[in-house]
């Protein structure tokens, strides 16, 4: 009788703890394989600032469930212009931008937190000059409306180049601020101007009119920061592993560019609302072919792009390019053989 009441007393201290133990197992081993999808994603704001090819690798990570798979929860949004880009990551309204590093030199000149993770390429690239068909030589541009976005943005700078390297001054002809793509394209139409600088493939419709293509920007070397990802020095601090998955999410859709053609050629049909198969194929092309792998942001040809905008900004003489770059995540993927085993 004594021993079936000792064991009752100890079946009534262990049991209730043993029920404990085997939730909390129980509770752990769900924990442990669930799927991240269960996770609450994280949240983050990318904005790209061109509707054009270059930036696929934002839409196409958005589409095809790239971000999904690194757990993103990922608002992608249009922003036109360098104002509000420069506004918006400033004040913590973005995360991650896609863009040519140009427009923000001058704010991180100026002490502004802006930091390249990556550029997929490091010379001037996809822009073309696109003349009326009755100008057939850049020589013949002496006095006459060339189209630009605006002064002093990355159009200007490319143009001063393009005319330089033959033997014009820019006092020789008259800059028309026509604004972005688009309203460059309908500026070339309606007379306004009778040259401009535009990104293939939207160089082709005004081809296919008789406009004359003079020089694809490529041939002449400039250094730059192209197609570069980019973020803040405040994210990277307070959200390091968030940062590296976002770079591995922007590779992986990279890698599915350069490898997935026609999937690749609809999303950028989307995004574009360009359905006409010769332009997308040039649009994929340029992708295919101009991307560096691993994607380096070179401090060199960053530096070069620099100096060629102190020529009418000269504060940014004294511009040192490594305060804007930050080529750590990509430099530990690669180390760590995950750049190869995703390319290879």
């Amino acid at each position: 009788m004594h021993a079936d009441n000792l064991l009752h007393r100890v079946e009534s201290a262990v049991m209730p703890a043993m029920k404990t133990l085997f939730v909390g197992l129980a509770s752990f081993t769900v924990i442990s394989l669930c799927p991240s999808w269960l996770l609450a994603a994280e949240r983050i704001t990318a904005a790209y600032t061109s509707i054009a090819a270059a930036y696929a690798p934002f839409w196409v990570a958005k589409d095809k469930g790239i971000f999904d798979k690194y757990n993103f929860d990922a608002r992608l949004i249009y922003m036109r212009g360098t104002v509000p880009t420069l506004a918006a990551l400033a004040n913590s309204e973005l995360d991650f931008v896609q863009s040519g590093a140009s427009p923000f030199i001058p704010f991180a000149a100026k002490g502004g937190d802006v930091v390249l993770l990556g550029c997929l390429a490091n010379k001037v690239i996809d822009y073309v000059l696109v003349a009326h068909p009755s100008i057939t030589r850049i020589e013949q541009l002496r006095g006459k409306p060339i189209g630009i976005s605006r002064v002093g943005d990355q159009t200007h700078h490319y143009i001063r180049e393009i005319l330089k390297r033959s033997g014009i001054s820019l006092k020789e002809v008259r800059l028309v601020q026509t604004g972005l793509q688009p309203e460059r394209v309908a500026a070339l139409r309606q007379g306004l101007t009778l040259a401009s600088i535009l990104n293939r493939p939207n160089n082709l419709p005004l081809e296919q009119e008789g406009y004359k293509r003079l020089l694809d920007i490529e041939d002449l070397k400039l250094p730059a920061g192209v197609r570069c990802l980019i973020t803040t020095r405040k994210i990277m601090k307070a959200k390091p592993a968030m940062v590296d998955n976002f770079v591995m999410a922007w590779l992986e859709s990279v890698r599915y560019i350069l490898t997935q053609k026609r999937e690749t050629k609809q999303v950028i049909a989307k995004y574009t609302r360009n359905t006409d198969d010769v332009h997308l194929e040039e649009a994929w092309n340029t992708l295919a072919t101009q991307t560096e792998i691993p994607p380096y942001a070179s401090v060199s040809q960053l530096q070069g792009q620099a100096n060629m905008m102190a020529e009418d900004q000269p504060d940014l003489a004294r511009f040192d390019a490594k305060v804007m770059v930050d080529n750590s995540v990509i430099k530990k993927l690669e180390d760590s053989g995950w750049t190869k085993k995703l390319f290879r």
